[in-house]
């Protein structure tokens, strides 16, 4: 579970205010500073054995004005089964343009959609193509009702059914910094990370000069299973670690140079056990940007 600041930043980050064309009871909605502020509320969610989420207040009426954002993850070569309790009631209204639930296959607020839904009538079984599902719970300022609660589960995912479980996987980070400086995966051998039979799941983290940002530039890359993200990837995430930060992920057979806004660079490195072929090698330069100062004559 992520708490303090990075649960903020996956709450603000993922907000969204606007509904395009929607109005209620005839008139139009107006968004004022009030009902801008959305409770904090939503969970990241990953406890091996599953768990139970809930709308605010339930089974009592959820308060207006909500933004709930919550992610489940599962384990590598797992996918998720989501169940909605019979006690289930979210305001209707057309397409659900107001208060509804959106559940969407993967970690982000873009992941592709599986359905919005309200009404009186609990969602059906949901199930994720990997290891992520992404739910908002959303509430406009009128017409609260008891809202919702959901169970999930974890299932094997059936690409991987002739493989079983997963070992557990080695401990795999590396500390980087200076002006510029090489990440490779050879790393994780050369340091004794792992040996070349396990499957791995390795950090890079780059901390730039203070008041630079980085550059990073692909001097090698391949992945052994071209095309296959759930077994071999190379991602890069600005700022942090945590998935809201993902800027860049590559699994098939091109990798494009990466610009980060920030002075903390995190390059992560998936490979299963059949994808230890795979390899990279990255430049990473620090930087600082000059403004330019214009001189009145």
């Amino acid at each position: 579970m992520i708490h303090g600041r990075s649960l903020f930043h996956i709450v603000a980050s993922l907000i969204i205010l606007h509904f395009s064309g929607a109005t209620k009871k005839g008139t139009e909605k107006q968004t004022t500073s009030e009902t801008q502020k959305s409770v904090q509320c939503g969970t990241w969610t990953k406890h091996a054995n599953g768990g139970i989420f809930t709308s605010p207040n339930y089974p009592s009426k959820y308060p207006p004005d909500q933004e709930c954002i919550y992610i489940i993850e599962a384990a590598p070569r797992q996918c998720i089964e989501l169940y909605f309790d019979e006690k289930y009631s979210i305001e209707p209204s057309w397409e659900c343009k107001f208060d509804h639930i959106e559940v969407r296959d993967g970690p982000f607020g873009f992941s592709p959609i599986i359905g919005r839904f309200c009404g009186q009538q609990n969602p059906p079984v949901i199930k994720s193509s990997g290891r992520f599902l992404w739910i908002k719970f959303f509430a406009d300022g009128e017409l609260e009702s008891m809202g919702f609660s959901a169970r999930y589960n974890f299932t094997p995912d059936p690409d991987f059914k002739d493989l079983g479980v997963l070992k557990p996987l080695p401990a795999c980070e590396f500390e980087m910094g200076g002006p510029e400086g090489i990440v490779e995966s050879v790393q994780i051998l050369k340091e004794g990370k792992a040996s070349a039979s396990e499957a791995v799941d390795c950090k890079w983290y780059i901390r730039a000069p203070p008041r630079s940002k980085i550059y990073l530039r692909f001097l090698d890359y391949e992945m052994q299973n071209s095309n296959e993200c759930k077994r071999n990837f190379v991602a890069v995430y600005d700022g942090s670690s945590s998935v809201e930060d993902l800027k860049a992920k590559f699994c098939s057979t091109v990798a494009n140079d990466v610009m980060l806004r920030t002075g903390l660079g995190v390059i992560r490195m998936w490979a299963d056990e059949g994808s230890r072929n795979s390899r990279f090698q990255m430049l990473f330069t620090s930087f600082q940007e000059h403004t330019v100062r214009r001189v009145h004559l």
